[in-house]
Parts: C-alpha cells; sequence; structure tokens
C-alpha cells in the first residue's frame, strides 16, 4: 500500500472552520503506521503557521513540516532560479511572509519576477503595474488557477481570475505553482523523500486534485466530503484510482 500521502484540505480536512473527523482519524492512522504526509493547498493566503494553528485548534496531530502552501511553493521556485531575486507581488500575508522569510526582495518596479497570489484588496494599480512590469521582461508567476473562491457569503472571483485579467493584457501566460500543475506535487514529493509509486494524492476536487495526480502521473484517491461528489465522476474521462465516500474507507 501507500507510504505517503499528498492531502489536500478545504473539504478534506476541514469545512469552514470545522474538522472532518474521518480525516482527522485518518491522520491519526497514518502516525500509528509511520505513514509520511502533507496537506498541500493552493491558498496563499494564509501562512504556514496560521494554517498549521488552525488544524491544531481543530484537532489534528501534526507538525509544521506537515504543511505546504503554494505561497512556500513559489518561494521555492524563484530561490532555485534566481537567489537576488526582486518580486512585484499582488498577494496577501501568506505569500508576503514566505517571500520576506526566504530574503526574496519585494520591490514597486524593476522587478524580476512578478508574483500574484490571492488578494481581496485587489484594485486597478496593482493590475497595471504588474503588467508593465511583465511588459518590461519580469517573469510571470501565480500561485494558482483556481477561477472560483468559494466564501460563507457565496462564491466570487478566484487568484486564477485575478491572474487571467493580466494574461489577457500582456499575451504572457503565467508559470501556476498550485494544483492540478505539478509544481506543488513535485515540491511535495521531494519534501516526503519517496518515489511516485508509493504516494497518492487525496482530493475532493476533481479539478485541481484528481486531474493533478494525474498530470504528475501518481495515483489519486477522490473523497466525497468536499465540494464534489462521486457522481460527478461519471462525465469525466480520466478517473481517480480510488473512489471513497470518506477517508474512514480507506484501508492503509
Amino acid at each position: 500500500m501507500y507510504k505517503g500521502f499528498l492531502i489536500d484540505l478545504d473539504g478534506i480536512a476541514y469545512l469552514g472552520e470545522k474538522a472532518i473527523p474521518s480525516c482527522r482519524a485518518f491522520i491519526k492512522k497514518c502516525h500509528e503506521k509511520n505513514i509520511k504526509f502533507c496537506f498541500v493547498t493552493n491558498n496563499s493566503s494564509r501562512t504556514t503557521l496560521e494554517v498549521y494553528r488552525h488544524l491544531t485548534k481543530i484537532g489534528y496531530d501534526l507538525d509544521r513540516d506537515n504543511i505546504i502552501t503554494s505561497s512556500e511553493v513559489t518561494a521555492n521556485y524563484i530561490l532555485k532560479e534566481n537567489p537576488q531575486a526582486k518580486v512585484y507581488l499582488i498577494g496577501m500575508s501568506g505569500i508576503k511572509s514566505e517571500l520576506e522569510k526566504n530574503n526574496i526582495k519585494i520591490v514597486e518596479d524593476n522587478s524580476d519576477y512578478v508574483v500574484v497570489g490571492l488578494d481581496l484588496n485587489i484594485n486597478y494599480d496593482k493590475f497595471f503595474n504588474a503588467c508593465q512590469e511583465i511588459f518590461k521582461g519580469a517573469k510571470f508567476i501565480s500561485t494558482n488557477s483556481d477561477l472560483k473562491l468559494s466564501r460563507t457569503n457565496g462564491v466570487g472571483p478566484g487568484n486564477g481570475s485575478f491572474t487571467k485579467v493580466i494574461e489577457m493584457v500582456t499575451n504572457v501566460k503565467p508559470i501556476f505553482m498550485g494544483k492540478p500543475q505539478i509544481e506543488m506535487l513535485e515540491y511535495g514529493l521531494n519534501k516526503l523523500g519517496l518515489p511516485k509509486g508509493e504516494v497518492a494524492m487525496i482530493g475532493d476536487n476533481y479539478y485541481t486534485d484528481i486531474l493533478g495526480a494525474h498530470n504528475f502521473n501518481i495515483d489519486s484517491i477522490f473523497v466525497e466530503t468536499g465540494v464534489m461528489k462521486i457522481s460527478d465522476l461519471k462525465q469525466f474521462k480520466i478517473k481517480p484510482t480510488i473512489v471513497v465516500k470518506n477517508l474512514l474507507e480507506l484501508n492503509i
């Protein structure tokens, strides 16, 4: 069976502020059987510490090292390419603190990279400045391609929608760090220290989690505790490796 898991957060570990008990029990079983795991999230708005505090508050037994955010993956990608990089940033505290923690300089102009993360205070000037930096040659990175953002009071534009505005103006395609692109899963696999054949991606969203696993050529486990139902999978040609209603059904 699998020796490690990459696990989505929202819809798998919790819904809103509340834990999903079957996932909490699953993590306990992973500890008992010495199975490695990392939670992976496209959300760049919160720091790793904030995610960790939320998870421990709702009863999860884990370390900060068990959490991977798209912000962490973005900072790592930039550091590998250019340790002295200057970044024009659209984003919130999660991505800002991750860049600063890695001594990546955030600037208003003459940047090497434009990084776009979820920003609930987005405005025209931010869009305009990002476009100008890309026109001048800055590399275009986005933390994730999620077009929609679900909030307690409804659904609105996600980071992918903001990214698309800049892409349409500049005619430059971004490099995405989050699922379903492979950067995050590659980073997670390296963190687990396991080969692809021993790791599976667990998620509730076909478009990010299941397709992400397919793109990266690892197994996928669909769990019906979040945004999609098992019946929704019928319309798709590419199927998950395993389908369960909740993680208590997964035999490890």
